[in-house]
């Protein structure tokens, strides 16, 4: 072979050259010792996704795939205190994770959030890092016959204090992703029947009005209650809100109703069709003081208003509806939510449908 620095030829495996003294077999450099208290890197033994383990001050920072992702960790640590990152409580990484995540939310948003934190109260003191999913899932058990979205709001909150605890090095796995919820069994929505809908229009009321022209229009209560009064064109309105796809958009008023939206026009006192309503014109007010006490005057099982944009979509259908029209009547981009939420079939129409068939 020849030799690595001055090319003669020397005989097979020597390590050094005769002529010049090279050394002819390169050694692996062996990695430089870390300084004292920065820190350690070192591997685990069998197969193992992230077998590399980076640890300061006998406390393990995380797992990692590559020894580099280690090193850098234990990099990101320097001039940082453990004591003040890597034993924050609960309650700690709450507040770290509300600065930012709040500026994004309503009002709404954040009092439910404050709500489940509160939830969390067995938690609060303890480090966030020794948490598992057990102790997550412990405070939640008892709150399992709450409605779903109630609990999942508690799930929520710990998931995302998890996300945010891993991108901060605090933890390397979300266990509050294992918590299990209760089944989420959903209810048939429920509309207002034919029966109903004969005791609203004999009523005759400014409310019953209003609930007919939700039911023949399929809007949504707010977007009638907002609706400007120059917007109302006798057989359709404009409007919408929402989505992309329900702003702006033209509804058709079932010729049924047109007399309701023609008696508001005309009564009028300002720049929206229902200023001369005189009910309540704030959407909770109306629901409250004016909407459920008129169905329960008139014996109609109480249900959302909501039900009537429900009621709406289910007799369109009916009627024979082409599926496209009613999605771009009732304002969504995808006919699969106009099909799997607002469309309902009752018994009769399932029997005949088996008869037919």
């Amino acid at each position: 072979m020849n030799c690595r620095k001055c090319k003669v030829d020397i005989p097979d495996e020597s390590k050094f050259c005769l002529f010049c003294g090279a050394k002819q077999v390169q050694e692996k450099r062996k990695a430089l010792k870390r300084a004292n208290g920065t820190g350690t890197v070192y591997k685990l033994q069998g197969r193992r996704k992230r077998p590399w383990v980076a640890s300061k001050n006998k406390t393990i920072i995380g797992y990692y795939e590559t020894k580099t992702a280690a090193l850098e960790a234990l990099n990101r640590l320097t001039g940082r205190s453990l004591d003040e990152r890597y034993n924050m409580v609960f309650a700690d990484v709450f507040e770290a994770w509300k600065l930012e995540h709040y500026k994004e939310l309503t009002k709404s948003g954040r009092t439910q959030y404050d709500i489940s934190f509160q939830i969390f109260s067995p938690l609060h003191k303890k480090k966030f890092r020794e948490l598992r999913t057990a102790d997550f899932q412990a405070v939640i058990d008892p709150h399992m016959k709450k409605t779903h979205s109630t609990v999942s709001k508690y799930k929520q909150l710990i998931t995302q204090m998890s996300k945010w605890a891993i991108r901060e090095e605090l933890i390397t796995t979300n266990f509050a992703a294992f918590v299990k919820l209760p089944e989420n069994v959903k209810k048939e929505k429920e509309i207002f029947s034919d029966t109903d809908i004969e005791k609203l229009e004999a009523d005759g009321s400014e409310t019953a009005k209003i609930i007919l022209m939700l039911i023949y229009t399929g809007m949504r209560i707010g977007e009638l209650f907002s609706l400007p009064l120059e917007d109302y064109h006798d057989t359709y309105v404009v409007g919408g809100e929402k989505t992309d796809a329900g702003r702006n958009r033209v509804i058709p008023i079932r010729p049924e109703g047109r007399g309701y939206f023609s008696y508001f026009a005309t009564q009028a006192t300002g720049a929206l069709l229902l200023s001369g309503f005189t009910g309540d014109k704030v959407v909770a007010n109306f629901r409250r003081r004016n909407y459920y006490p008129l169905l329960d005057k008139l014996d109609i099982d109480r249900k959302s208003p909501h039900a009537t944009r429900h009621t709406y979509a289910s007799r369109a259908r009916k009627a024979g509806m082409p599926p496209e029209i009613l999605q771009k009547i009732l304002g969504h981009a995808d006919y699969n939510t106009t099909a799997n939420i607002y469309v309902h079939t009752d018994v009769d129409e399932l029997i005949r449908a088996v008869e037919t068939a």
